[in-house]
């Protein structure tokens, strides 16, 4: 057996022998209110969503390998509006997953189960280019 093989399997033993399952934290349940607070935040009822079928893209990985159950998607446009969201998540308890792309691999950004998404998609604005270096800062 190669080092790699012999490696992996090890690997699967451990994970099989180590792995539990995956249990909601102590987390509270998003209310009316909550939704109203994000909407004053945001500005706009379209960037607060919560229809099951627009929220589809949030709760699966674009490769469709892993699938969540949030009820709520926010899109922030801003720093200061993604500050008051996760402020209000924080005095409230409420879980939070943030969203870049949705294109990792490993499904880190779907939610597991009801978890506040906050979406980064609506932050696109370049704030510079160093062409050298190969770097570009982002909102």
């Amino acid at each position: 057996m190669s080092a790699r093989g012999s490696v992996a399997s090890l690997a699967r033993r451990c994970l099989a022998t180590t792995a539990r399952p995956v249990v909601r934290g102590d987390f509270s349940e998003i209310t009316a209110g909550d939704l109203e607070t994000f909407t004053s935040i945001l500005g706009d009822p379209k960037h607060v969503v919560t229809d099951a079928d627009d929220l589809l893209p949030f709760n699966r990985d674009w490769m469709n390998k892993y699938e969540g159950k949030s009820r709520l998607a926010l899109r922030p446009k801003t720093t200061e509006e993604v500050s008051r969201i996760m402020r209000h998540c924080s005095e409230r308890n409420l879980a939070v997953v943030p969203q870049g792309g949705n294109t990792g691999l490993v499904g880190g950004s779907v939610p597991v189960f009801d978890e506040v998404v906050v979406s980064m998609a609506r932050m696109d604005e370049i704030r510079s280019i160093d062409p050298l270096a190969g770097v570009m800062v982002c909102q």
